[in-house]
């Protein structure tokens, strides 16, 4: 069967999302409470209601928002950012470089794709937030081997309620104000809110925009990739596309309770497959052990 258009879930897909953020931002919190000495699982508790206030638990700036910290501080914007954002931010970053790292075979298996169906694009497609989502592949290294990336809108910029200040280091909010794509040249597609999974908007959207939309034959030319049987292959089928299962993108266990401390129910099922119930298990066409098998299952095909 041809293959005209290829589209990929991001987080748990191509790299494990929950062991990354888990002890990233865990590191972030620790670093708070040696700060200013309230205790983690207080700062793990205000951390949800944040969430929850910005829809996102990659919300990048959580720290200045904690009402712990903004007690802490007051008034004085400038000792928060220089003595708990950004030594926080440094603990969470030093936590990114040694656990943000795609699964084995990753990268290998996207430039293989790319050589052997060559004209066919490549897309990714996440729920997160379209700043966070290049943000990441380009610290994986992977995000020159897209030619597309769909993602949310981008993060809100925290202000003081008292005098509107914005609360973000310069060089960073230079950074989100000039929406940096991090050298990308490919397509860049923020969609509404609305359109996250696993609801149809977002993937519908990249259909039509490669015209892949007009009628079944077009769509059984799409492939869409996806560890959540619930979301992503619900979708797919919803959407008569080929779809596969990355069935290797369950979390531990163990770091799915430490992610639950400090993140909202809802978000825990947006960012994290869990066992599928009964009523969850929906077929896919391919089921993958490893990301690399996709290879396998499009031998042959060509655009």
């Amino acid at each position: 069967m041809a293959l005209s258009l290829f589209v990929t879930d991001i987080d748990n897909t191509l790299f494990d999302w929950v062991r990354y953020y888990v002890h990233s931002f865990s590191a972030l919190l620790q670093a708070v409470e040696g700060i200013i000495g309230v205790p983690y699982a207080q700062l793990a508790e205000e951390a949800k209601g944040v969430f929850v206030r910005h829809g996102s638990i990659e919300y990048p700036f959580v720290v200045q928002e904690l009402p712990s910290v903004t007690a802490f501080y007051g008034d004085d914007i400038d000792g928060m950012l220089a003595n708990a954002v950004r030594p926080s931010r440094d603990a969470f970053n030093a936590h990114v470089d040694k656990y943000l790292r795609t699964y084995d075979g990753v990268a290998e298996t996207l430039a293989a794709f790319r050589a052997q169906h060559r004209g066919v694009p490549l897309v990714a497609l996440t729920d997160a937030p379209r700043y966070v989502a290049m943000w990441k592949l380009n610290k994986l290294g992977i995000l020159a081997l897209f030619d597309a990336v769909y993602g949310l809108p981008d993060p809100r910029i925290p202000t003081s309620p008292l005098h509107g200040r914005v609360k973000v280091d310069p060089e960073i909010l230079l950074k989100h104000l000039q929406q940096s794509n991090f050298g990308f040249t490919g397509r860049i597609r923020i969609l509404p809110d609305d359109y996250e999974k696993p609801g149809t908007k977002g993937l519908k959207t990249v259909l039509m925009d490669y015209e892949m939309d007009e009628d079944k034959a077009h769509r059984q030319r799409v492939v869409w990739v996806g560890d959540n049987q619930r979301k992503d292959v619900g979708l797919g089928r919803a959407l008569g596309v080929r779809t596969a299962w990355a069935s290797y993108g369950l979390p531990d266990p163990d770091l799915l309770k430490r992610l639950i401390e400090f993140s909202p129910p809802l978000n825990v099922h947006k960012n994290a497959a869990l066992p599928a119930g009964a009523q969850d298990q929906v077929k896919a066409d391919y089921t993958l052990a490893k990301f690399a098998d996709i290879l396998g299952c499009l031998a042959g095909e060509g655009p």
